[in-house]
């Protein structure tokens, strides 16, 4: 790689890490903890690239890709394989089914269209078959509850539940919230990883932002109202589309992918509170 080329990645390397750091601090984790864990990535990344022959690296050869001794290398591919966790399962696509099926399905809306109020046990029209409907085999109980600790539902002395919005936002750092953190971090930089290093004849990815340095501090929050409420509509409108296309789970032939799209709001702090030498 040039020296500029490398100039550069360093400079988007500390401008990135930085909301990440300081997500770190804010919960406990030292320089020590990130190392390590920087140390398995880089394992876990070189492991992924095969030989001519379609082969998987040795160890060895990941130990010259990444500067770790091999020692190292086998300590963390042996870790990395007993605590591997599928990163695309998770509560919060069960419930975000849930909420966005309560608000499409005919059979759990009013006669507008809008999401009915529903009686918690019906296991025929309300709660409990919308759950049935849409979370697999989780129990309903364990759904109701995660979407009422993040605000999503309000149930009343009758049993009956009414959603409070389609959106499953999670409360600020709680465990769903800090795994949302890896996904969606990781989601934007694969996409941008795919757009720098692709072949020419490979499609590139959409990514685009929109940015002006110089708004009124005073219309932020207009912005941030009007982002919020288009972008929301965009998604949803987005993730009907994908509904229509999902596979279902019993069929084991087709093949799937995952795949999606992400929005997101940013506003940089006051220039006197940043440290200009990463910008």
């Amino acid at each position: 790689m040039k020296d500029d080329a490398r100039q550069w990645l360093a400079r988007a390397c500390r401008r990135l890490l930085r909301p990440v750091v300081r997500i770190l601090l804010q919960h406990g984790i030292a320089y020590r903890d990130f190392a390590e864990i920087a140390r398995g990535v880089y394992v876990d990344v070189a492991r992924e690239a095969s030989d001519t022959r379609g082969r998987p690296p040795t160890d060895s050869r990941v130990a010259v890709v990444t500067g770790l001794t091999r020692k190292e290398v086998r300590r963390l591919r042996e870790a990395a394989d007993q605590d591997y966790v599928d990163p695309t399962w998770g509560g919060a696509n069960r419930a975000t089914r849930v909420l966005a099926g309560w608000h499409r399905d005919p059979d759990f809306n009013d006669d507008r269209g809008h999401p009915r109020v529903l009686d918690f046990t019906d296991a025929h029209s309300g709660f409990t078959a919308l759950v049935r409907r849409y979370s697999g085999d989780i129990p309903v109980n364990a759904v109701f509850e995660e979407l009422e600790r993040v605000g999503a539902v309000d149930i009343d002395d009758r049993d009956q539940v009414s959603v409070l919005g389609r959106a499953y936002v999670p409360m600020a750092s709680d465990p769903e919230s800090l795994r949302m953190l890896g996904t969606a971090s990781h989601d934007l930089l694969a996409t941008i990883a795919h757009n720098i290093g692709r072949h020419p004849d490979t499609p590139a990815r959409f990514q685009r932002t929109v940015f002006n340095a110089r708004v009124d501090v005073r219309a932020l929050p207009v912005f941030h109202r009007l982002a919020s409420e288009h972008g929301q509509q965009l998604l949803e409108t987005l993730d009907d589309w994908l509904e229509r296309h999902e596979i279902d789970e019993q069929d084991t032939e087709t093949p799937v992918v995952r795949t999606g799209v992400g929005i997101y709001y940013f506003q940089d702090a006051p220039r006197s509170e940043e440290n200009k030498n990463d910008d």
